[in-house]
């Protein structure tokens, strides 16, 4: 039997590696004839950068940037040292909701600013590629913050830098780019998400809520988003406010796209080539994956919905199992190969159904579906 293992992290619980490492070590210690892949997935979201990295064996670099608030924070950048030389960046290291306590979460003045630094961090290196993964952002600014931290001026009636933040978008009269090129290598945007910046599929009005909008916060939100839509197109001659994935990260991937001309992807897809997928799931009977909460956001992009869909097309045989903290009742209708979902937290004591038992409780999980399931 040759079971694949490809969670993604558990958010604030367990990384995709931990969780995968749990897995293995269960079935392994129940059955030890088991064949088992371990592949810690990503999708684009929080914990990218350390997936591909520990694939490739690449380096992590720490570098002091800003966070979405603009307080000091460590955040890190991933490179290969081998000729391909590929930066990965995960703008939630830097931009990240994670950082920030829910009293905190502010989407008016919240800004990417710190991502744009990151990305001057890797530029140092002189990579020849930069994938960067959008996923996990406590931000709503459309990417301007990113740009001004490289170079782009966004300036008021008075000829000022506006704020940063969504809130100083209101405010913008002209953007003057850079006298030189910037960015010169492949810029690639791992999206996990498929929505585009505006409109009521857009950034605000799908992800604007767990940032901290209310609904009358949405509305004044979007129309600043809007207003920077209208300047860009004046002053740039870009329009790709209705484009697939613009609204990656509170239009992060709006503005990478906009102001150094990156290449917007699927993250899933693009890290199942790069993990060499297609290969791995040759003649396998099983794989398991997980996540946090699988919920009606994980059809967009997320990794159990994008491994089921590539098992599908490469694999039909493979039965995918799906394992979380938290499984949403209204699900609708999985793909035809997910045979179960299951919570890591089935049949433990509600005293261990919390974060920190997240890896314990997993481990115990896979000994169930080995004994009962595999």
């Amino acid at each position: 039997m040759k079971v694949i293992v490809a969670p993604d992290s558990f958010k604030n619980s367990m990384t995709a590696k931990k969780a995968t490492e749990s897995i293995v070590a269960r079935l392994k210690k129940v059955d030890p004839k088991i064949k088992t892949v371990s592949l810690p997935m990503a999708d684009g979201g929080e914990g990218t950068m350390t997936v591909l990295m520990d694939h490739f064996k690449g380096n992590r670099y720490s570098v002091e940037v800003t966070d979405a608030i603009g307080r000091p924070i460590k955040a890190e950048l991933g490179l290969t040292e081998d000729k391909a030389k590929v930066a990965v960046i995960d703008m939630a290291s830097a931009s990240g909701i994670e950082h920030l306590k829910g009293a905190e979460l502010n989407p008016f003045r919240a800004t990417t600013f710190g991502t744009g630094q990151l990305l001057q961090a890797s530029l140092a290196h002189r990579p020849k590629k930069i994938y960067l993964g959008v996923g996990g952002s406590a931000t709503n600014d459309g990417g301007a913050g990113m740009a001004m931290a490289l170079g782009f001026q966004f300036l008021n009636k008075a000829g000022k830098s506006i704020d940063l933040g969504n809130g100083g978008l209101s405010e913008l009269e002209t953007i003057v780019a850079p006298t030189k090129k910037v960015i010169s290598v492949p810029l690639i945007v791992l999206n996990d998400v498929a929505n585009p910046l505006l409109g009521p599929d857009g950034a605000t009005n799908v992800f604007g809520t767990q940032k901290g909008a209310s609904s009358d916060d949405k509305k004044v939100l979007e129309e600043n988003l809007h207003h920077l839509s209208l300047v860009v197109q004046r002053d740039l001659g870009k329009d790709f406010a209705s484009d697939w994935g613009t609204g990656g990260a509170g239009g992060l991937s709006y503005g990478l796209k906009t102001f150094f001309g990156a290449q917007l992807t699927s993250g899933i897809d693009s890290i199942l080539k790069l993990l060499d997928f297609k290969e791995k799931v040759v003649n396998a009977d099983y794989l398991i994956t997980g996540e946090g909460s699988f919920d009606t956001q994980s059809r967009n992009g997320k990794v159990p919905f994008g491994l089921a869909e590539a098992c599908l097309k490469l694999n039909p045989e493979c039965k995918v199992i799906v394992l979380a903290g938290r499984i949403a009742p209204d699900l609708g209708e999985l793909p035809a190969n997910i045979k179960l979902v299951k919570s890591i937290n089935d049949g433990q004591p509600l005293a261990k159904q919390t974060l920190d038992m997240g890896s314990e409780n997993i481990y115990h999980l896979s000994e169930w579906l080995t004994s009962n399931y595999l």
